[in-house]
């Protein structure tokens, strides 16, 4: 679109891939034919991928794209702009006919003072029809009396025992929950139904740009596990582990994790 701005980009090209994942979804095959939803994932990722590269070309012919699906453009190590996205995160979950899957949509600056140098993010969140972005006011509120955590269910973080008993002792419990993709899980606290979100066991960089920039335009907290902003747009796209929270649990997950 004529003079449209990188937020602007950033949210429509969230909805939008999110409206293609959505039609996708009327094809969904049988629960019990696993091959069969591995390929129909694989295709949806590859769906959103191909619109998301085509929409880049022709709104920001001249910037870098790192998308999961796509080539590492190498020259993005020496720009001053590139975008990095996943256009399915969570793809196992939106195979299985689950909600807890998102457009992942951030802009990566040089000149950025953000937080690993997001300069604008989107997370689309296809089932729910809305786009989470960093034109949020803040609107992170108070934590539950008993926290709630979020984790991955394939790979919880390795702390798990100390986590939770540091949170037995400081607050009397923990609430543990299982949720996909790290942009639903962002989206999980903001909505208020859920408090803080622990991984250590590592993803990459288009897990994590997009929601980032969310979460941080909503008033949370994000560093790794010593306390630092992520660093992104490197040579190496592995990040180890990354804390999301509210900002008064901060102290204590950095005390259980170090």
């Amino acid at each position: 679109m004529k003079d449209e701005s990188d937020l602007e980009l950033a949210r429509r090209l969230a909805l939008q891939a999110g409206i293609l994942l959505n039609q996708h979804r009327i094809n969904n095959p049988p629960p019990d034919d696993l091959a069969k939803r591995k390929e129909y994932g694989e295709q949806a990722d590859k769906l959103a991928h191909n619109f998301l590269m085509e929409e880049f070309i022709k709104a920001r012919p001249n910037d870098l794209v790192l998308s999961e699906e796509g080539i590492d453009p190498v020259a993005r190590l020496d720009a001053l702009r590139c975008w990095i996205i996943d256009p399915l995160d969570g793809t196992f979950y939106f195979a299985n006919n689950r909600n807890d899957f998102a457009v992942h949509i951030a802009l990566w600056e040089k000149d950025s003072k953000n937080n690993g140098n997001i300069a604008v993010a989107a997370v689309g969140m296809p089932v729910l029809e809305k786009v989470y972005d960093t034109s949020s006011k803040k609107i992170a509120t108070k934590s539950n009396n008993i926290p709630r955590l979020l984790v991955s269910g394939s790979r919880p973080p390795l702390e798990m025992p100390k986590l939770t008993k540091l949170f037995d002792e400081t607050f009397g419990g923990v609430e543990i929950k299982s949720v996909g993709s790290v942009g639903a899980k962002v989206v999980q606290i903001l909505d208020d139904k859920a408090d803080l979100y622990v991984h250590t066991t590592g993803f990459y960089e288009w897990d994590i740009a997009a929601p980032l920039g969310v979460a941080i335009a909503g008033g949370l907290m994000v560093c790794d596990i010593t306390g630092k902003n992520l660093v992104l747009n490197q040579k190496n796209i592995r990040v180890e582990n990354v804390i999301i929270c509210r900002p008064e649990l901060l102290e204590v997950v950095l005390q259980a994790v170090a």
